[in-house]
């Protein structure tokens, strides 16, 4: 057996790991507002600070959306937590206070895609104020097939190409920030685009997660992003079509909201291929929760079912589905016990 007094001085050195500190406890985590999002990840229900999230899929998927649920989440969660985020696709027009309930005083946004304003930014100006006390615990990056490279960067002309450019700059980028984002349990959440995958064969997937890789192995998860498009998508659990009563110009109900579905595709500290979805109102954010609660209770077996109709749940019956739904959703303390005894199954 090691001498203790070895192993104290062992501990002191710079770049010990902290083994009194557990990042998957609830307050160690970033939990979402959908149930099923949170479901996905398999030590702890959310993302733990100080590790790394990449969400990848088809445009307009709802990458971003997911991104703003964890800002919402962290400011929900912390009275003086601070984010920001990159936007290299120069989207970012503020007021997400709508319906995030995001506080855009402890959210700082930058419509850039140059890596010296995203990475040496975060080496010179902001990790020092880091170190003064600021409470940064969510860094977002999106995209970062958005960031140019350094030699394209620099080229006098578009037609100048040079083969690695972008993958080197991303590698070294995340190189220079990752320390320092582990060491302050800081998590970062970036996003990656898709390209059709040509080695896929006749059966294989047509497309892949975009992106060099040390980008990949930077990463403890990659989440697919992908926008429900099926008949079912259109109406929620109960019937109630996500549309409005009003039809446009060919005569076509406007959407009000869609599902967004995702995927654990691969993660370094878990369970991966878990999924799970959720729906997303133009006008009021992540809706219909108890959807998911019911859908998760159902599936992990945490309702008894003497039949196809009857859930029962600490010995009440409910008759249908739609039932034991509306039960979820106005009754905090049923709400309350299935997501505790959902989160305590994810954690696997």
């Amino acid at each position: 057996m090691a001498d203790s007094k070895w192993m104290k001085q062992l501990n002191k050195l710079d770049g010990a790991v902290d083994r009194e500190y557990n990042p998957y406890l609830p307050e160690n985590t970033i939990q979402t507002i959908s149930p099923s999002l949170n479901w996905i990840f398999s030590k702890s229900a959310g993302l733990s600070y100080m590790e790394f999230m990449l969400l990848w899929g088809p445009p307009k998927a709802g990458k971003s959306v997911v991104s703003d649920a964890f800002v919402s989440a962290l400011h929900a969660k912390d009275p003086d937590a601070i984010a920001m985020k990159f936007d290299t696709e120069m989207r970012e027009m503020g007021h997400k206070e709508k319906f995030w309930n995001i506080d855009e005083n402890r959210y700082s946004v930058y419509n850039v895609n140059e890596p010296q304003f995203i990475f040496d930014r975060l080496v010179k100006d902001i990790f020092p104020m880091v170190e003064q006390g600021m409470p940064l615990k969510l860094i977002i990056i999106d995209s970062l097939q958005g960031i140019q490279g350094v030699k394209a960067a620099n080229a006098e002309s578009v037609t100048n190409h040079q083969m690695g450019d972008h993958a080197m700059t991303i590698q070294k980028g995340l190189m220079a920030i990752m320390p320092f984002l582990r060491r302050n349990k800081i998590s970062l959440i970036a996003t990656a685009h898709i390209r059709g995958n040509l080695d896929a064969g006749m059966y294989g997937p047509k497309e892949k997660m975009a992106g060099g890789f040390h980008q990949k192995h930077s990463f403890e998860y990659f989440v697919k992003v992908t926008r429900d498009n099926s008949a079912e998508s259109k109406v929620d659990a109960l019937g109630n079509k996500l549309e409005t009563e009003t039809k446009d110009f060919k005569g076509k109900n406007e959407r009000t909201g869609h599902k967004i579905y995702v995927e654990m595709t691969e993660s370094s500290r878990g369970v991966a291929g878990r999924s799970g979805q959720f729906t997303f109102d133009y006008n009021n954010g992540i809706i219909n929760t108890e959807e998911e609660i019911f859908e998760l209770a159902k599936n992990l077996n945490l309702v008894e079912r003497p039949n196809n109709r009857t859930y029962v749940l600490n010995g009440v019956n409910f008759s249908s589905k739609e039932d034991f739904i509306v039960a979820i959703r106005d009754d905090e303390a049923v709400k309350n016990q299935l997501l505790k005894l959902i989160y305590s199954k994810a954690k696997k």
